[in-house]
This record gives C-alpha cells, structure tokens and sequence, in this order.
C-alpha cells in the first residue's frame, strides 16, 4: 500500500518544488543525461581485471548517487541463500562511507520479495511496509529514509538472484517510471559486473584445486608409509583452507568382512582436520569418534547414504531429515552449521567418505565440488589403504622367502609366463614394486583422468598403458599410439591433428590426426618430453577443451580422448629449465606412475628370463630343460642399464647361440657367464654406477639424479666416477 497525506508534498526527486509539469521534465532531463552516464561507465568495464571490480561498482553507485541525489546500496546474498550482506554503499551524507562492520542485511520482507524477482517502489515510508514487515520497518526507520526503490540483480547463469540494488532518499519521492527503467539499467550492468565476480572467483579455484590436486596426488605415489596420517592432515588443511571451510574429515572404514555390529557400521580410523579457531569443537569430535565407539551409532543416516553410494549435504541443520535426529544432535554439540560429504569406493566396495564442514557461517554446496571432494578422498584413502595393508603384505613376503630358502639347494628355474590377475597377461613380474603398479593401474583405470607414465627407456611404460587402456571403460576400441621421439618436429603437429587438402606440398588429401582417431578411445603418447615447446600449446588446449583444428584448417574439431602420456625424462626439470610448459606438466601430471628400472626389479628377472627363453625357443624350434642357478644368480648381479628391452635382446641371442640343453648366456663385454660371477667388486661397483647415470641420463644432483637414486652424496659419487675413470660419453679429457 502507498499513499501520502494531504498536508504533505511529495517531491520529483531534484531537491526543488515545481509544477508537475516542470518536474516531468527535470526527471525526463536528469534521466537522459545519466543513460550517458551509465554508458561511459559500463564502457569502462570492457576487459575489467578482477581486482578492479569492486572499485568499478563503487565507482558506478557514486555516479548514479551524485547525480539524483540519492543513496545507494549493493546487497549480495550469502552462499546459505538465506542471509544478506551489505558489501558497497554510497551516502549522500558521507559519500567515502565505507559499509559498516557489521555488513548484514536483516529485512526478511524485503529479501523474500527480491528473491521472487518483485521490484519494490515505496514512495511513503514507512506506511508502504505491511504491519508485519516490523524488522525492514525498524532498518528504514534507523537511517531515517522517507521513499526507497528495491531491484532484484539476477544471476545470468542460473536465473537466482546474486543480491539487489537499494536506491533511497530521506525526502519524499514520488518515483517515476523513467526513474525505475534506469535503476534497472544500472542494476542489469551490476548483475553482469557481480557475475565476472563469482565466475573469476570459481576459475581461480578451479585452477588452485587442480595445482593441489596434481601436487597432492604425485606426493602419495611413494610417501612412506609412517609419513602418510601427518602428511594427510597438512593437506586436509590445505583443502579445507583452499574451499574455505572450518572442518575437513575423512572416515576409514573397517575392512574386515563383520563391518555391521549389532547393527551399527563400525570405523577403523578417523582422521580429521580442524581450523585453529575450531580446536575445541576438533578435539571434542575426537574423543567422542576415535575413543567412543558407542558415538557411531549418531552417524548411520550419513553411513546408510554412503552405503548406498549418496552424498549428505545441509546449508542449514535443520535440513536434516526426522530419521537423522541422532546425526543432527552429534553435529550441533559440534556446532557445524553447514556440511557436506560424498563416499568414497573402490572396486565398489565402500572403503570410506571425506566431509567439510564450516562453523561460523552457513553455506551452499555446488553440485561441482563432489567430483573434486570425490578425487580428493581417493588420493587420501588409497593411501591410508596402501599403508594398512602394508604389514600383512610384508608377513607374506617374509613367508614366501623362508620357502624359497628351504628350497634353494634344489632349485631349478623351469619356464613360465607369470601372471599377476587374468586382466594384465602380458605383465611379467611378481615383485612388490610391479603389485603396486598393477594396484595403481586398477585404480586409475575406470577413471577418465590423464596418466603420466615415468621410468627409464625400456621398463614397459607401453605395457603398463595398454594394461591401463584394456581396464577402462574405453577398452572396447583399440588404443592410438604416437611415439613423440619418433616424429620430427616438423611432423608432429600434422600427426597429432591431421591436415586439410593442400595446407601444404604433398597434402594431396585431407587425413584425420591422430587426436580424431582416437575420439571415443585412449591416445598413448610415448616420449612426451620431445614435443617442441611451441606446440605444447596446441597440445594443452585438446587436454583442457577437446578442441582443435586441423593443420590448414579453419574447423574446430572436438574429441572425447584419454590421454597416457610416457616419458624418460624429469619433466620437473624441464619446466624449471623453461623447455616444458608448467601448465601442460600439470594436466599431464594428475595421476603420475614411477616406473621402475630392472635393477630395482631383482626378483622378477627369473620371470623375464624364462618367459623370453620361452617365446624365442618356440619360435625357433630349440627346447632347453634348464637353465643353471649359477646363471640366474649372475643374471640378477648385472646392472641391466638398458632394462628389460636389453634382457630381452641377451636372452633372444643366447638361444640362437645355445647347443643342447643349458642356456649359455654372456653377459656384455665379459665373454663366458663364468667370468660375469667372478668380477671383482671394482667391476661391480663400475656397473652400477654406469647403470645409475645411463638410466638418469647422467644427471648426478637432485632427487631424481644417480646420487639420490645410489643412496650416495653428490661428492661422493663424483669421487668414484674420478677413480673408476667414469666419463659421460662423448667428453673430452685431456692427453
């Protein structure tokens, strides 16, 4: 309702009583010349940095305050939905007035009608406020405004409201039609300005998770084990930091096969991460989780959801349902106001859930951020898996080698493909370091994330892709492979993405790259860290985008590909020397495995042998009954610089060299195998260290240098290349 007494003038606006016609006019005029005004400013806002958008709608209220006279203020709602702040201000009293300390906005009524879009027009305060609008009467009141115009600002997005515009007087103002088309004018530029706000704000984080990501997921590849609950919780601080939240924790459920006791879901651990602010409320939560167990039974309505693979998430508590009372009694002693929290599976068995939590505010939970919390949780859970089945895998080994001890005199190495699972046949190897790569390969592998395969040249990074590719969900197309090294620079680009007809001499035909080919499958691209730096570009857009156009082409393409990345170089390295891109390393680098070199791999050489002395016996018709311990023994004594493709070569040439029966194998450079088991120490200790600077491409510093890898300090190493007469080849030395 609005109305005015008859004792009382209701003025335009301009400070001066006219006519009715003359204040027509005024208005007309004043508005006309602030579109001109508006225009110039909204121009200024083409291309705005982030850090200048605040002073950009500050500097928009000032002009559109100065010239009507008026004051204006920039409500944005909170991430709850439910609460306001008052976040930019200009006063016609005080025009520097900055927004008071306490910023929120308390007027129910006003924010319920907003929220539906309505634009409020009150010529009459406070009269034009309902009865039982008493708090907005009580705000209006408070900074004596007489007439006031609300406007809804919408999200360009979503259609929601970010928050509205306030424009009010102190005077009475009986608002034209042509005032509120302006005011929304301005509020329709402050939408898409709050807009660039929260969009810069959401791609910064993006890229601040993914930096995490990358950096946490590459830590836990080989973290010791009784380094992984410290380092965990530093990083569940570093995320809850990152997200902005008082509270992150990760539950660790039992794995044995009893989990429902008495019908309560029993944990094994409970890990959590509390901000300093939050101390109390953190050690409360673990005494009552980690040392009541009877406390579990409050969490089954969060443990039925995660059961059933669903996330839990609450803006308020009173979001909770009447069957979670017991939940909501345990998360209000807390005080958590607001929380969400996603399952973690593995193999679709629930191994756990991770949950943020904040405490002093309430907020929404973005469908987005579960795939973040979800790849977040893995990383934390696999590692806390790996180190809890650490100790009986470590039983195990320590009985199978008291077996083979027992059996050692007699032992005869028969010839036979080992199998780790029916699903990786052509891996060959049963050593610890090999399980944990096939652990990793399963976990990787129906996750459509990129792999960044690390080792030395000839260890089977191209075995571990195929495993890789043959576990997906993309297994049913063949997999493309590129080798980078292969390819000269030239080329590179016309075999990544294909070429049009004529884009250059010899395009006689336009023919698909390699990125089309593989729509729908997985590209493995072996030696990455050949790839010229000027196309390294070209090659993040696809990773990031899916986009790309042909060499000579205008069209851009799209492709659906999981990438495999392989290489034997520190890549680390090159991004520090400036002939890799950092941003390529990083969506290379999500889900990195180390590839070990033969020599770390001593076990699995019996393996190696008897499967190779079987495929080239086969194919050349020869048969061997055995092959002599004592060559077995000197073959795991070799330092294998050239890894598994050069103990294929040495196997493959001793059976087209062996008569009768026994394998007859010469190691390199040393004649009969007898005189390979009888070097001496020098020689030995010669062949390591040749074997650690070839497969280090004869980097000595760093951790990933020969020194790191030998166990030895820099100067030391250097001072046994110095004796032992060690140079890189192709040096010059004097005389």
């Amino acid at each position: 309702m609005k109305y005015a007494p008859h004792d009382e003038k209701i003025s335009s606006g301009t400070g001066v009583n006219r006519s009715e016609k003359d204040e027509a006019n005024t208005i007309k005029e004043k508005v006309a010349l602030f579109k001109t005004l508006l225009l110039n400013w909204a121009a200024k806002l083409i291309n705005i940095a982030p850090d200048e958008i605040s002073d950009r709608i500050d500097e928009g209220l000032r002009i559109a305050g100065r010239h009507f006279t008026l004051d204006l203020m920039l409500i944005e709602f909170a991430e709850d939905g439910r609460t306001a702040d008052m976040t930019h201000v200009y006063s016609v009293v005080d025009p520097k007035q900055s927004p008071p300390k306490d910023r929120g906005y308390h007027c129910p009524w006003t924010c319920e009608r907003v929220r539906r879009g309505e634009t409020i027009v009150m010529d009459f305060l406070p009269h034009d406020l309902p009865p039982d609008a008493v708090t907005d009467r009580d705000w209006y009141l408070g900074r004596h405004y007489r007439s006031a115009v609300v406007l809804a600002l919408p999200s360009s997005s979503n259609g929601l409201s970010r928050g509205f515009l306030i424009v009010a007087s102190t005077t009475r103002i009986r608002w034209t039609e042509d005032q509120v088309d302006t005011f929304h004018s301005l509020g329709e530029i402050l939408s898409s300005v709050l807009e660039q706000k929260y969009e810069t704000a959401r791609i910064r984080e993006d890229h601040e998770f993914e930096r995490l990501l990358s950096e946490v997921s590459a830590k836990y590849i080989n973290l010791p084990v009784d380094e992984i609950e410290y380092v965990a919780r530093n990083d569940f601080g570093r995320l809850a930091r990152l997200l902005g939240v008082d509270r992150c924790v990760l539950h660790l459920m039992t794995e044995n096969k009893e989990r429902w006791v008495n019908g309560v879901y029993q944990w094994e651990r409970y890990f959590a991460w509390w901000s300093e602010e939050c101390a109390e409320s953190g050690r409360e939560e673990d005494q009552l989780i980690n040392h009541e167990p009877a406390s579990w039974e409050s969490m089954q309505y969060l443990v039925n959801r995660w059961s059933n693979g669903q996330i839990s998430r609450f803006t308020h508590i009173d979001e909770l349902p009447e069957n979670a009372g017991a939940t909501k009694a345990l998360l209000s002693t807390l005080g958590i106001k607001s929380s969400m929290s996603v399952p973690i599976t593995v193999a679709g068995s629930l191994v756990g859930a991770i949950a943020v939590s904040t405490v002093y505010s309430h907020r929404s939970w973005p469908d987005d951020l579960v795939s973040k919390l979800r790849l977040f949780g893995e990383v934390f859970v696999n590692a806390l898996v790996r180190k809890r089945s650490e100790a009986s895998l470590r039983n195990a080994l320590a009985e199978v080698e008291s077996l083979r001890k027992q059996i050692e005199s007699d032992y005869t190495y028969l010839k036979e493909e080992i199998t780790l699972e029916h699903d990786f046949r052509e891996i060959v190897g049963n050593s610890n370091v090999l399980k944990q790569i096939i652990l990793k390969v399963k976990q990787v592998a129906p996750i459509n994330v990129n792999v960044l395969l690390l080792g030395e040249t000839g260890t089977g990074k191209g075995l571990i892709a195929r495993a890789i590719h043959d576990a997906s969900n993309r297994k049913d197309r063949p997999l493309v492979q590129v080798n980078c090294a292969a390819l000269t620079p030239a080329l590179i680009e016309s075999e990544f993405f294909g070429y049009e007809k004529g884009a250059f001499t010899g395009a006689q035909a336009r023919r698909p790259g390699r990125f089309e080919v593989a729509h729908g499958t997985t590209l493995f691209l072996d030696e990455i860290g050949e790839i010229p730096l000027e196309l390294q570009a070209k090659l993040l857009r696809v990773l990031q985008d899916g986009e790309f156009e042909r060499v000579g082409g205008s069209t851009t393409i799209r492709t659906d590909v999981r990438v495999i990345a392989a290489t034997n170089k520190n890549l680390e390295k090159e991004v520090a020397e400036g002939r890799f891109r950092q941003d390529l390393w990083y969506r290379l680098n999500v889900f990195p495995i180390q590839v070990p070199p033969l020599r770390e791999r001593v076990e699995d050489i019996p393996l190696f042998v008897n499967h190779f002395v079987d495929k080239y016996s086969k194919w050349m018709g020869k048969r061997f009954n055995t092959i002599s311990q004592k060559t077995m023994k000197a073959l795991q004594g070799y330092s294998w610089p050239g890894n598994i493709r050069e103990l294929e070569n040495y196997i493959e040439r001793a059976v087209i060299t062996s008569q009768g029966e026994h394998l007859q194998v010469e190691l390199p450079g040393k004649g009969d195998i007898r005189e390979a088991q009888m070097r001496s120490l020098k020689d030995f200790e010669r062949h390591c260290l040749l074997g650690a600077l070839e497969g280090t491409g004869w980097i000595i510093n760093g951790p990933a240098g020969a020194a790191a890898r030998l166990g030895l300090k820099p100067s030391t190493l250097r001072s046994k290349m110095l004796k032992l007469k060690i140079t890189r080849p192709g040096t010059k030395t004097d005389g």
